[in-house]
Order: structure tokens, then C-alpha cells, then sequence
């Protein structure tokens, strides 16, 4: 918001009033400085743009006590998970939760062993991911059926290439003597 922004609302009639227009910008200078409380009041109304103290107003609705240690992001997908409706369990339900909670991973069924097997790679995902893949597979599949966490590593090229350079030297010795006739060394 501009410093100056309830003078562009000024309707025409106040035009070159002086007084109007030294009110407008001194009620503009207060809103300018509230405006960032505003906005941020506006967006913890919403589970994903919500600071930390808008997910402690969620939490204390959920009833969720928060851990001392946890991120913004691990509170925030626990909240998440609490609060969103009940849907039936499929495999693509399953894979929408992880890209909401910003998992990259994908999950995949063995219906026969009763078996979800949610795989990851080492670059895209970090302890404390784990912590709320684990709390989300947790919560969502039913007693039933296990799950198994894969974390692939990245692959890496290396190139073994030997550089081997050949170098020859050759030192010489000269050794004249000297006229010591023309330098008297007596003196």
C-alpha cells in the first residue's frame, strides 16, 4: 500500500482544500503502518500461509498440544491433517496428501501383503519430512496395513581419469677457476 493511497479515493469536490488534503494523508501514513498487521491477520485465517501464531489458534482449536522442537511446516501438515475431511483411501488420496504437505515422494500399494510403500529421494527429503510422512501414513491408513519408508540415494558420476605428465631435467655444473692474479687478496 502506498503512504499516499486515500488521496487517490479523494472525491473531487475537496480538491485544493487544504485541510482534506493534510487528513487524508495523515490517516493514510496510519493505515500504511497497519496494513501489514491487516495482511497478516487475513492470511493465518488459512492453514498454509498461517505464521506461528496463527497455528497455535489451530492447534488450541484441534486440541493438538504442539512438540517443543517441531517446525512451522511439521505443526502445520499436523493441523492439516486433523482438520481435513475424511475421504476414502486411495492410492491417489494418499499421493495428494504428500504433495499438499510438500513431501516429494509417491506412494504405492501391494494389496495383497497389506503394504504402503512411500518412496523418496535422499535430495528432496530431510528428518524432520520423515517425522511428518510418518505422522501422516500414521494416521491415515488403517490398522491393517503397514507401510514401508524407501529413501533412494542420489547417483552420482564420477569419472576416474589418471593424469600422468613426463617432465625431464638436466642440471650442469660448471666449474671455472679463478685468475686470482688481477685481485690482490692480501690487503
Amino acid at each position: 500500500m502506498d503512504k499516499n493511497e486515500l488521496l487517490k479515493y479523494m472525491p473531487d469536490y475537496y480538491n485544493s482544500v487544504y485541510e482534506m488534503e493534510e487528513l487524508l494523508k495523515s490517516q493514510s501514513k496510519g493505515l500504511y503502518q497497519f496494513d501489514d498487521e491487516i495482511n497478516r491477520t487475513l492470511l493465518n485465517e488459512f492453514i498454509i500461509q498461517a505464521d506461528e501464531k496463527g497455528i497455535s489458534v489451530f492447534e488450541d482449536q484441534a486440541g493438538i498440544k504442539p512438540d517443543l522442537g517441531a517446525s512451522l511446516e511439521t505443526r502445520r501438515n499436523n493441523v492439516l491433517l486433523r482438520l481435513l475431511p475424511p475421504k476414502p483411501l486411495t492410492t491417489r488420496y494418499l499421493n495428494h496428501l504428500l504433495e499438499i504437505m510438500n513431501l516429494k515422494s509417491k506412494v504405492r500399494v501391494d494389496h495383497a501383503k497389506h503394504l504402503a510403500i512411500v518412496e523418496a529421494k535422499s535430495t528432496d527429503i530431510t528428518p524432520d519430512k520423515v517425522n511428518s510422512m510418518k505422522y501422516m501414513l500414521n494416521i491415515t491408513l488403517p490398522a491393517t496395513m503397514i507401510y514401508d519408508i524407501k529413501i533412494n540415494l542420489a547417483q552420482a558420476d564420477t569419472q576416474r581419469e589418471l593424469y600422468l605428465g613426463i617432465v625431464n631435467t638436466a642440471d650442469s655444473y660448471i666449474s671455472i677457476q679463478a685468475n686470482t692474479a688481477q685481485i690482490d687478496f692480501q690487503k
